[in-house]
């Protein structure tokens, strides 16, 4: 038996008999790399969360699992996240991408980094390219590509990527709902709705709450709805973030607020946003709003985005940072 030179197909040697069992791996190993192949030119990718991407550092970073599809089978490979990847200049990152998964999502195993795509006993149309670095950019499989200190979503960001450009916007004054025990539903005064309204915020007795797990809202009617009723006592504030139509140019935007669970004994937290472009960074561990400053709950330092806790996490932290970044 004899193997190709590039795929390592196998073949009958001269004169070899018998032959048929070595011409059916043939066939078979041909059959699997062209359904390979096929199932390469639909993959694509999607979600990730949050994309940041520091050439000084080196390191890219992403805030939820990467899920890639050919959509030959109901289910999906996942590449892990939050996570993270050392990228040199002129490295590839690839992967190998699992085949005609029948049950349940797969995680795949590794991301390899090299200065080429190649693994040893895989054959080339199972590996597959995440991201190449040229300078200071990072080109993706699916075409899309990130400059250094740029932070977004990357996979499903819509038509503008990662946006170079905001829509002027201003604050509204805090407004204080005190309702009677049993309330689910939430009317500030005064009242603001889409389009002119385009994000809410809301605390209760000083804590911040986080929208889809303790309320919800409807920019439409400018209300929110809790998912746990109120009790007596309890105290509401709104922070409503309005459109500014009268405005010519914005002086800052507020991005995807990050939601980060660390494990215990944590004490760097990463903003993944970095100056200028990064002006400023609120953090809120498990709804309450943290001091900035050494001697009080943390520092930050803009030009790495990286916030350093005075007081290691413990289990079951929940931090939540508001990042403020230069139009």
């Amino acid at each position: 038996m004899e193997l190709t030179p590039r795929n390592s197909f196998p073949y009958p040697s001269e004169r070899q008999e018998p032959f048929g069992d070595t011409a059916k791996a043939n066939y078979l190993a041909e059959d699997a790399a062209m359904w390979a192949n096929a199932e390469n030119g639909n993959l694509t990718y999607f979600d990730g969360g949050i994309f940041n991407w520091d050439s000084t550092t080196e390191i890219l970073w992403w805030t939820l699992p990467i899920f890639v599809s050919g959509f030959t089978t109901p289910y999906q490979a996942i590449i892990g996240g939050p996570a993270s990847v050392v990228i040199q200049d002129g490295e590839v990152v690839y992967f190998q991408m699992p085949r005609l998964v029948e049950s349940g999502n797969v995680s795949i195993a590794s991301l390899y980094r090299s200065s080429r795509i190649f693994l040893a006993g895989v054959r080339m149309h199972d590996l597959r390219l995440f991201c190449y670095r040229s300078g200071t950019t990072l080109f993706f499989a699916n075409g899309k590509s990130i400059k250094t200190g740029e932070t977004g979503p990357l996979f499903g960001a819509g038509i503008g990527s990662i946006p170079t450009s905001y829509v002027p916007h201003r604050h509204a004054p805090a407004a204080l709902v005190t309702p009677p025990p049993a309330t689910v539903i939430l009317t500030p005064a005064p009242l603001y709705i889409a389009p002119e309204l385009v994000r809410i915020d809301l605390f209760l007795n000083g804590a911040h709450l986080i929208e889809g797990v303790d309320y919800t809202v409807n920019l439409v009617t400018g209300l929110a709805t809790l998912i746990v009723p109120s009790i007596l006592g309890a105290r509401y504030t709104f922070f409503r973030e309005l459109r500014d139509f009268s405005a010519t140019y914005t002086t800052h935007e507020h991005s995807v607020k990050l939601i980060l669970t660390p494990v215990p004994a944590t004490t760097l937290l990463n903003a993944l946003a970095t100056s200028p472009t990064l002006l400023r960074v609120d953090l809120f561990k498990n709804g309450q709003l943290l001091i900035e400053g050494a001697p009080y709950d943390y520092t930050i330092n803009l030009a790495t985005g990286i916030i350093t806790l005075n007081t290691a996490s413990v289990l079951n932290d929940r931090f939540e940072i508001w990042r403020e970044l230069a139009a």
